[in-house]
């Protein structure tokens, strides 16, 4: 499943839903694993997106690419999240070398990772951010690093449309709701209509004087009116 740090309370639904469809967690998991399998030098790999202000991975190979990018989630700096913030290559050949990010090298060594290779997704969505992420063995090689970005360009039309995908799903999910809502509203405001001898306006004024007054939201109201309505008619 989508694995995120305990940084930052903003979610995307789109992406926390991406396992609710196997085929799309599956092929982001091929993704990941085709993407290591390039490079020589590479142990794990994993894709971290950004959106809403939450990085979360979307893939990992394993459990060590996975908790690597947590380590960095965490603390809401790593590698990985300044590559996909500011959409430059990060590259960490030596991760037992004093340096930036001690918390990340030091769990790098427990996991007997050398070296980093983060790799930013240029994804069309303005609002999200990406970098696909290679955990090494030893340093990774000049050849290394230009097929890690070549891939990671193909990656990036391949996670673009996966956040694509579920973002329609929402927009039609979030337009059910709103047709519902709105289907029960109408009820409500027939009923006080036919119950005060009022016009549509001010029933609708009354849904919402109501719903001011007791701190709740217009469907919940809408709700209740109806029921009152219901329980007097039929006793």
């Amino acid at each position: 499943m989508p694995i995120s740090g305990s940084h930052g309370q903003a979610h995307s639904a789109a992406l926390m839903r991406v396992t609710d469809d196997v085929n799309l967690a599956a092929s982001l998991r091929r993704l990941a694993t085709a993407g290591s399998e390039l490079l020589p030098a590479c142990r794990s790999a994993s894709v971290t997106v950004i959106v809403a202000g939450r990085a979360v991975t979307m893939a990992a190979t394993d459990d060590t690419a996975a908790s690597l990018d947590c380590t960095q989630y965490d603390v809401d700096d790593g590698p990985c999240l300044v590559s996909a913030r500011e959409e430059q290559v990060v590259r960490l050949d030596d991760l037992a070398a004093p340096g930036p990010w001690p918390e990340y090298r030091r769990n790098a060594r427990q996991h007997n990772i050398v070296s980093s290779l983060s790799v930013p997704l240029l994804l069309e969505d303005a609002d999200t951010r990406g970098a696909f992420n290679l955990y090494g063995v030893r340093a990774f090689s000049a050849d290394e690093g230009t097929l890690a970005e070549a891939f990671a360009t193909d990656a990036s039309v391949v996670v673009t449309n996966v956040v694509a995908y579920w973002s329609a799903v929402d927009l039609s999910r979030n337009l059910a709701v709103a047709l519902e809502h709105r289907g029960v509203i109408e009820q409500a405001k027939g009923t006080l209509i036919a119950d005060n001898a009022c016009t549509p306006d001010q029933a609708f004024d009354m849904l919402r004087q109501r719903s001011q007054t007791e701190n709740r939201k217009l469907r919940v109201v809408a709700i209740d009116v109806v029921a009152e309505h219901q329980r007097h008619a039929f006793g």
